[in-house]
C-alpha cells in the first residue's frame, strides 16, 4: 500500500468521524500524507500538531515536560524535583523551544493559526508507530488544547505501542499490529520524504476545500503532572 491508500482504509473504519466538530491531526512527517487522505475522505479539517519535549542542557535525558503551541505546557513536577531544575534554566529551555515551535508553525501554516480543538473530536494519524512516546505526547497536548474525544489512527504499529496508547486515547484504529517495531520501508510501496513544503501544500489544499473554519488564536494553559502521568511513561 501507499500512504494515500492507507488513509482511505483508515477512513473506512472511521466513517462516524465526520462533521464540523472533527479535526484530523498529524505530527510533521510522512504521516501527514496518511492524515491528509483521511481528512479528505471524511471531509473534515486537517492540521499539524506541534509538540516539543523539554529537557535542560545539563540533564539532556531527563524530560521534565512537553510544550505545545500558544505556550501550552505540561510539567512533570517529580522530574523537576529529581533533577533539581531551577526556574532560570527551565525558563531558558522553554523560551528556546517556544521559538522553535513558532518557526516550525510558520513554515507549515504560514499566517494561519492552529485549529481550535476546544470541545472537538480529534483524530491523530501517523504512518508507522514503533514507539508510542511521540503520539502519547500529542494525545496529551490535544487534551490540553481542549479536545473532548481522541482517536488514534495508524496503518501499522507495534502491538506494544498500541497498548501503551490506550490510556491516552478514547479509540485506537490500527490496520496492522505487529509483534516487533515495524519498518515503514517494508510496509509502503515507496519511501517518501515529506518536507515542510509538502506539508504546507497538504494543509493548504485542505484549507481551500472549505473545511478551514475553526482556527484559534492564543490559548495559554499550564498543567502540572505527577510522574504517574508523565511523558516518561509507564
Amino acid at each position: 500500500m501507499d500512504r494515500n491508500d492507507a488513509g482511505r482504509q483508515l477512513a473506512g473504519l472511521l466513517a462516524a468521524f465526520r462533521g464540523d466538530d472533527v479535526v484530523v491531526l498529524a505530527p510533521p512527517g510522512s504521516g501527514m500524507r496518511v492524515a491528509a487522505e483521511l481528512a479528505a475522505t471524511l471531509h473534515v479539517l486537517l492540521d499539524v500538531i506541534l509538540v516539543r519535549p523539554l529537557a535542560v542542557a545539563r540533564h539532556p535525558d531527563l524530560v521534565y515536560g512537553i510544550l505545545g503551541e500558544d505556550e501550552t505546557l505540561l510539567i512533570d513536577t517529580t522530574a523537576v524535583a529529581d533533577g533539581r531544575l531551577c526556574e532560570a534554566e527551565r525558563a531558558a529551555t522553554e523560551e528556546a523551544q517556544a521559538e522553535i515551535l513558532c518557526r516550525n508553525a510558520f513554515s507549515l501554516r504560514g499566517d494561519r493559526k492552529r485549529a481550535d480543538l476546544a470541545e472537538r473530536t480529534v483524530v491523530i494519524a501517523d504512518d508507522c508507530v514503533a514507539d508510542a512516546t511521540a503520539l502519547r505526547d500529542i494525545c496529551r497536548m490535544a487534551r490540553l488544547h481542549g479536545a473532548i474525544r481522541i482517536a488514534v489512527a495508524v496503518p501499522v504499529a507495534a502491538r506494544q505501542a498500541v497498548a501503551t496508547l490506550s490510556p491516552y486515547a478514547d479509540k485506537i484504529v490500527c490496520l496492522n499490529a505487529t509483534a516487533h517495531a515495524p519498518d515503514p520501508d517494508r510496509w509502503y510501496v515507496q519511501s517518501e520524504t515529506t518536507t515542510s513544503t509538502d506539508i504546507a501544500a497538504l494543509l493548504g489544499a485542505n484549507h481551500s476545500c472549505g473545511w478551514s473554519d475553526g482556527f484559534t488564536g492564543a490559548d495559554k494553559r499550564t498543567t502540572p503532572a505527577s510522574r504517574s502521568s508523565s511523558m516518561r511513561g509507564l
